[in-house]
């Protein structure tokens, strides 16, 4: 999930650039960025109090992403990756017997939920 997190932040770096700087999509793919990019240091912080070894890979989402032609494109295939994401989610936490872990993967999956919403506002504003 690391990796793909790391993706996730790195091709909204390249979505950012097709949308005017701090107009209202900027703004709101900042925040998913943004959003993404906490969930790579959460997840890192996790395994670093476990002294797990982890990967600095990008995952392959990235380079999928940015294949994309087009905003709009680029966008859709996001909501994709953070609905796959949402499913990861989902599968894993039944079989999380830590409850302090649970919870973080909660409140990742919530903002993954929260992100595909506000791409799909941006989707619908032109």
């Amino acid at each position: 999930m690391l990796e793909a997190e790391r993706a996730g932040a790195k091709a909204l770096v390249v979505l950012l650039d097709e949308w005017p700087r701090h107009g209202s999509e900027w703004a709101m793919l900042r925040k998913i960025h943004e959003d993404e990019a906490h969930n790579c240091a959460l997840i890192g912080e996790q395994l670093k109090r476990r002294g797990r070894d982890y990967s600095h890979a990008t995952g392959e989402f990235y380079g999928k992403a940015v294949g994309v032609t087009g905003p709009r494109e680029r966008i859709a295939f996001l909501i994709k990756g953070l609905r796959w994401a949402m499913r990861e989610f989902d599968a894993a936490l039944p079989r999380i017997p830590d409850s302090a872990i649970g919870d973080l993967f909660r409140g990742m999956r919530e903002r993954h939920a929260r992100s595909a919403a506000i791409c799909e506002a941006v989707l619908g504003k032109r």
